[in-house]
């Protein structure tokens, strides 16, 4: 009784009474899903503890209630259109409706073909399997396997389990289902492949024990653990996605002339605006015409009669035109300066496109024009923040508290910047001072406990990263910073560090791991990692180590140190030399770094060059006795060699180039030479038979006895 005349005059009530009906069916469909959905996971025996929700059980229901939604949504829109008060309204759902079941059909043609072709179940399924898992046991040993044969969604579940016995005589296979009476199998040689199945149409905990007895050898066996995904997602949604497919193309075919019956009249279409546009007439068309002139008749006066004949004279002369003047056009205004907040606004666009050098550049300009905006200040200040300038950043945020001493967002960055810089007193200050002010701020609580763990108060930091836990519950990088400030990091390199010096090379490298899974940056634990690998003979895992630190600290003296020493010992003596080369650039310095850069060009015969490390390693350190062994040891080895080269120099056929070919090769004393055969000798490039003759004749009768290398 509340519609009007004119809405029952002209239809409109129906469209109401046809969205209130919709309402309450849409309201039905959702309940009754609801109560189906609820019935299928009691009928498939689901639970809360332990979680058992299988999608199996009620996503047949809830697919096939979705698409009697669908089909009964196109049949209240058809409704629609029909009682639509005019073509415009129909013509505007008629095309909205359509657009919306062409992308319905696109999709459902694309879910179809994606689940229905084989590589895509086998992809799945394959991505789920891992590959046979190898075990041995000892005799009288167990190996326990335990598992859920599906997830808490029903969405993967195990089909089976193949075990091989692949060396022994027999293992003994134990099969427990939940609380049922376990089942007992034995592989034997003769039989040595067993194959168990899993149930899948129900949730059970498995138990598979591996038994080898007592009295027997070894057993090595292999057991593969086969998972599939759920069927139904290759059945059922495929077919679902098929039937919308099928309903929203009839749909397409039955409101496509519809749509052109409507399109003609919608002031909405293609059609309509051309047809308006192409009949529009200019304003200058609908100007009234001028009047013409009226022919005067000769010699009527006012009050007398005419005194001749009457006849008409011709009309007046027109006018003539007035001249026409012409006006320069007026030169458009420059356009206006940006204002302030237009430089903010793009120097905010180009801040959230990572472009943090331009988006300064525009900060800046609009500070030209506001020099106290606060705004424009901070997002300056979070710019440099970005390209590691710390120092401007800083200056930035000083001009912010200048004028506002409370500005928390203000205050937040120039913590950041504390936190850059490693300034952990000064950020620990800052948060005091911000705590007092926004008391339980977890960014501030967690960047005061990250100040406590660097200085080494690990239980402060803990009642940190709690505090801050309670304002985020179940956060997992607060969870993880609160386990790694339980940790005392600096015991477990201590311990760690003492191991590998005492020969325990593994127990120093589970330490060193317990560091890193804590802190997998910690640049002191992964070079005393590589270090124990390097003792072990792992020398690439080592290396490996080294360059993860090298990649984050190009400058970390330790990892180029003990890179150098693993490059010097696998005769790899020019990346060696530049490593030692770049640490001697980081830190001119260290005593150590120039030794090792001596020893390395000693190994590649530049005698001065080392001579030179070696003199400037004793300028640092003058008392160092080893150094200095190592530089006279260098000397006399030069004496001799030079001795050795004038006595090569004897022998006839020997020049400058056979002897240092000859040196090359390994010759460098006398010794070396009685020990030689000819053709030893002979293998020297140039050396021929006679002159390795006359050099083995000339130092066995007593040449000179060289020098020690």
């Amino acid at each position: 009784m509340g519609t009007s005349y004119k809405d029952r005059l002209e239809g409109g009530y129906q469209l109401l009474r046809i969205r209130k009906l919709k309402g309450w069916i849409a309201a039905g469909m959702i309940a009754a899903t609801a109560a189906l959905v609820a019935f299928s996971l009691l009928a498939a025996g689901a639970s809360a503890k332990p979680l058992f929700m299988p999608v199996d059980a009620f996503l047949p229901v809830l697919l096939v209630m979705l698409f009697i939604g669908a089909v009964l949504q196109m049949f209240f829109r058809s409704l629609g259109v029909k009682y639509a008060r005019k073509d415009s309204q129909r013509f505007l759902m008629i095309k909205n409706s359509m657009s919306r079941a062409t992308w319905v059909v696109v999709v459902g043609i694309a879910v179809a073909v994606a689940l229905l072709v084989p590589p895509t179940h086998a992809a799945i399924d394959g991505s789920l399997n891992a590959p046979p898992s190898v075990e041995s046991l000892r005799p009288g040993f167990s190996l326990p396997l335990s598992f859920e044969s599906q997830d808490g969604l029903g969405l993967t579940r195990y089909v089976g389990v193949a075990v091989t016995l692949t060396s022994g005589s027999s293992l003994d296979v134990i099969v427990a289902r939940g609380a049922a009476t376990p089942q007992r199998m034995i592989l034997t040689t003769t039989a040595p492949t067993l194959a168990i199945p899993i149930d899948v149409n129900s949730f059970a905990l498995y138990t598979i024990t591996f038994q080898n007895q007592p009295g027997g050898g070894t057993v090595e066996f292999t057991y593969r653990m086969d998972r599939a995904v759920l069927p139904d997602l290759f059945i059922i949604v495929p077919l679902i996605a098929i039937a919308f497919v099928v309903a929203n193309a009839g749909f397409l075919f039955y409101v496509r002339p519809l749509r052109e019956k409507y399109e003609k009249a919608s002031i909405y279409s293609i059609e309509y605006a051309q047809r308006v546009g192409s009949g529009e007439r200019l304003y200058t068309e609908y100007e009234a015409p001028a009047p013409a002139a009226r022919a005067v008749p000769v010699g009527v006066g006012a009050g007398r009669g005419p005194s001749v004949p009457t006849r008409y004279a011709p009309a007046p002369p027109a006018p003539a035109p007035p001249p026409v003047i012409e006006i320069p056009l007026a030169v458009p205004p420059p356009p206006p300066e940006p204002s302030a907040s237009d430089l903010f606004a793009e120097g905010a666009s180009l801040y959230s496109q990572a472009e943090y050098e331009a988006a300064v550049e525009r900060f800046d300009a609009a500070l030209v024009k506001e020099p106290r905006s606060q705004r424009t200040l901070l997002a300056k200040g979070n710019a440099f923040l970005h390209l590691g300038r710390t120092a401007d950043a800083l200056q930035a945020y000083d001009e912010i508290l200048k004028f506002d001493r409370g500005n928390l967002e203000a205050l937040v960055g120039t913590a950041q910047v504390y936190l850059a810089d490693r300034r952990w007193r000064n950020v620990i200050d800052l948060a005091d001072t911000y705590l007092a002010m926004k008391p339980g701020d977890a960014e501030m609580l967690t960047f005061r406990g990250d100040a406590q763990l660097a200085l080494g108060k690990r239980s402060e930091a803990q009642i940190s990263y709690e505090a801050a836990l309670l304002k985020k519950p179940g956060d997992p990088d607060l969870l993880a910073r609160i386990e790694r400030a339980k940790v005392d990091i600096a015991v477990l390199q201590s311990r760690a560090l003492i191991a590998s010096a005492s020969g325990n090379l593994e127990q120093a490298m589970a330490l060193f791991d317990d560091v890193l899974k804590v802190e997998p940056e910690n640049a002191n634990a992964l070079v005393g990692k590589s270090v124990a690998l390097r003792r072990a003979g792992r020398i690439d895992e080592a290396l490996e180590c080294l360059h993860h630190v090298l990649a984050r600290q190009p400058g970390h003296g330790g990892a180029l140190v003990n890179r150098g020493r693993i490059l010097e010992e696998r005769g790899d003596l020019e990346d060696a030399l530049e490593a030692y080369d770049k640490l001697i650039e980081l830190n001119p310095r260290d005593p150590d770094a120039w030794v090792a850069q001596g020893d390395v060009l000693a190994k590649m015969g530049r005698e001065e060059d080392a001579l030179k490390s070696y003199g400037e390693a004793l300028k640092i350190a003058p008392g160092d006795e080893d150094t200095k062994g190592k530089m006279r040891s260098l000397e006399t080895a030069r004496a001799g060699e030079s001795q050795l080269l004038r006595e090569l120099f004897t022998i006839k056929g020997i020049g400058p180039a056979k002897a240092k070919a000859i040196r090359d090769a390994g010759f460098h004393t006398a010794d070396d030479f009685r020990k030689a055969t000819e053709d030893d000798l002979m293998k020297v490039r140039g050396i021929t038979k006679k002159v390795a003759s006359d050099l083995i004749r000339h130092f066995a009768q007593g040449g000179s006895p060289g020098a020690q290398p």
